[in-house]
């Protein structure tokens, strides 16, 4: 049946040994390669975590910042159209104010010519009295001198 030999007996040994020797200066050296190389690895995908992470921080910084100058821009136009306003009113006031002095001026100066022209009519017509008084004075001799005196006195009435 089944003989044992020494030469199969020492390849086993051998083989057992090889196995050790292996295992020893072979295998831990490279599962020790093997796990650094892991660990790398692991680091690696950490930073680029930690990179993501600072990456999106930085975006939400931003858009806040942008979000920030948005406001600030609709306050600042806000402002100035509010001021805008401000200033258009002020000036539209201040045009009314001078038509109204210009409208009141001219006003004035209307009723200072009509009175002026009212005094040089009531001279006129004073005038007008002396002279057709003079004359009557100067006629008194008839009625009918005294009729055409006062038409007269009458046309240079109306012609005035």
């Amino acid at each position: 049946m089944l003989r044992l030999d020494w030469n199969i007996l020492f390849n086993i040994i051998n083989l057992i040994i090889l196995y050790l020797l292996m295992k020893r200066f072979l295998f831990k050296p490279v599962n020790a390669i093997l796990e650094k190389r892991q660990q790398a690895a692991d680091a690696q995908f950490a930073e680029a975590d930690r990179q993501k992470a600072e990456a999106k921080e930085s975006q939400e910084h931003y858009d806040a910042l942008v979000q920030g100058a948005e406001d600030e821009k609709k306050r600042i136009v806000a402002d100035a159209r509010q001021e805008a306003s401000a200033e258009y009113g002020r000036i539209v006031s201040e045009a009314k104010d001078k038509a109204d002095g210009i409208v009141e001026k001219a006003k004035a100066d209307a009723e200072n010519e009509k009175a002026a022209a009212m005094q040089q009519a009531d001279a006129a017509v004073r005038d007008m009295v002396v002279t057709a008084a003079a004359r009557m004075v100067a006629m008194k001799d008839a009625k009918e001198s005294d009729r055409a005196l006062y038409d007269k006195f009458l046309a240079e009435t109306k012609e005035a």
